[in-house]
């Protein structure tokens, strides 16, 4: 009984309609000429400008407002922290005890209010953005002041005594208690500024007042304007510079596509001779060698096309886009080596283990497996599970594909070691030891001889084997391990093959029965 191991791949389309029915009618060509019947504002460069200069005029618009806010925002922040600092440290300078020992009707004349008066007037004099400095008294009232002292550069200043409606203040009210500096413009009888307050506390903690700090609105708004104009500016500038940039960039976009619009029509009328010939060093330059490459290799579209569907393996693959007689169905004799190698213990592992784990620890194995066949120009024909079969000289040439094979199961039991290394401290290794293993172990059977390598199938639908008695044989070897507790069994054949290296290295394990074999098989083990 021969055993075939094959590799399926997905059915190529047919090009006729399921059913047999005759295949749609295909659209006409475009014509190289259509390019020319297409309306002015539907052309791609027109479109292209257009969308850039809307795109580009919007992001500047934002990024001009995103810069006024922030431009906006880092002076009056800037304004804020002088503002803090300011009240904070006029609020030290004050004699608050004195201050609130002063008769609530106001003393103005007092040596303390007269002192403060002037020093007031001493930091406004310095600062010509500060307008008004004021001191002003808590009242049984909580929504309303008493002023002590209001200095003012010009307009109005709030009398000795005089209360101060501060209900609909509340930066005011929490400035009685800290620092605290408005974050808009605020108007009353006395115009419209941006305020700064810092308690007045005695050594007790209780608060008694506060003083204040205004700067004028017309301060502020001149800021505002210093920004906007700024920000107008740099707008007006780049949105010019980009209009120029847009217009040049789409008097550049014109004239190639114009060229690969009539490449890529001669291409679809079937003209492969055609040509885009751009010599231009950037994107449309690489567009049109495509253009080219294109017309050169489009025979071959069909035919790469339904290869790739067909088969798995890289090699297979490169094998037959290089022969196109490897693409038909039928297969060749060749003499070969078959690998077939299986996991001790994978079924019992299967339980005990969690699926997840498990699953992440074979794609481990397998692709590191994997690594090691390729080295040794073997060709992977099929992961079974754990198990994995592998054949050397089919379907690219291997010298000494034997002696590879042999070489190959030494390298696959090297590479688990390491693997081994790595997984003893998982929920595998507790299994493995729990069940008797030190370590994951693998069994290898290796057979050489004659196999019949080719595509089983259909016209539509196809498969890559490898059948014949060496695969059995490969596979029954594989099993053998187990009765001989070895890991790598060849048979005589491959054994013949090998160099006076490996021989010294062998084994003999006598003949044994094969299943599926009359003759017994001559097994040596490494």
């Amino acid at each position: 009984m021969m055993r075939a191991v094959t590799v399926s791949a997905p059915e190529t389309p047919e090009a006729a309609a399921p059913g047999g029915a005759p295949a749609p009618p295909t659209e006409p060509a475009p014509d190289a000429s259509d390019a020319l019947r297409i309306k002015w504002y539907r052309r791609f460069h027109v479109r292209l400008t257009a969308a850039q200069g809307g795109v580009v005029f919007l992001v500047l618009t934002v990024m001009a407002a995103v810069f006024y806010q922030l431009g906006y925002h880092a002076e009056l922040t800037g304004l804020q922290g002088r503002l803090r600092a300011t009240v904070a440290t006029l609020a030290l300078h004050v004699d608050v005890p004195a201050i609130a020992a002063l008769d609530p009707a106001g003393e103005p004349n007092s040596p303390e209010v007269r002192a403060l008066y002037q020093r007031f007037k001493a930091v406004a004099g310095t600062d010509k953005d500060i307008s008004t400095i004021y001191l002003l008294r808590k009242t049984a009232d909580p929504g309303r002041l008493r002023f002590v002292i209001d200095y003012a550069n010009s307009g109005d200043a709030g009398r000795p005594g005089q209360l101060y409606d501060a209900s609909k203040l509340p930066k005011m009210r929490e400035g009685l208690e800290q620092v605290a500096v408005e974050s808009q413009l605020w108007g009353d009888e006395f115009g419209l500024s941006l305020s700064g307050y810092a308690p007045l506390k005695l050594p007790s903690g209780e608060s008694v007042g506060l003083v204040g700090v205004d700067v004028d609105a017309v301060r502020v708004r001149k800021m505002s304007q210093r920004v906007l104009t700024t920000t107008l500016a740099l707008y007006g500038v780049a949105g010019l510079m980009l209009v120029l940039l847009a217009f040049w960039t789409g008097r550049r976009i014109r004239g190639p596509l114009a060229e690969i619009n009539a490449a890529a029509a001669r291409i679809a009328a079937g003209d492969f001779v055609g040509r885009a010939h751009i010599a231009r060093k950037d994107e449309f330059g690489l567009v049109a060698r495509h253009f080219d490459t294109i017309a050169a290799s489009l025979q071959e579209r069909d035919f790469i096309r339904d290869t790739f569907g067909r088969y798995v393996s890289a090699e297979v693959a490169r094998r037959v886009l290089g022969d196109r007689t490897m693409a038909a169905l039928g297969g060749e004799e060749r003499e070969a080596t078959i690998l077939f190698s299986d996991i001790q213990g994978y079924s019992t592992m299967n339980e005990k283990v969690d699926p997840h784990e498990m699953i992440d620890v074979l794609n481990s194995y397998l692709g590191a497996m994997n690594e090691v066949i390729d080295a040794h120009e073997g060709v992977v024909i099929e992961f079974v599970g754990d198990a994995i079969l592998c054949v050397f000289n089919t379907p690219n040439d291997v010298n000494e594909h034997a002696q590879r094979a042999v070489r190959c199961a030494l390298a696959m039991r090297e590479r688990l070691a390491t693997l081994n290394a790595e997984w003893i401290h998982t929920r595998v290794g507790e299994v493995w030891r729990e069940s008797g293993y030190s370590e994951l172990m693998t069994r290898v059977g290796i057979h050489t001889g004659t196999v019949v390598a080719g595509n089983i199938g259909s016209r539509t639908r196809m498969k890559y084997g490898v059948l014949g008695d060496v695969v059995n044989v490969a596979a029954r070897l594989e099993q053998l391990n187990k009765q001989l507790q070895t890991s790598i069994l060849f048979s005589q054949a491959t054994w013949e093959r090998l160099d006076g290296d490996l021989k010294a290295r062998v084994v003999p394990q006598g003949k044994h029965a094969v299943r599926g074999r009359e003759a017994g098989v001559e097994v040596y083990a490494l």
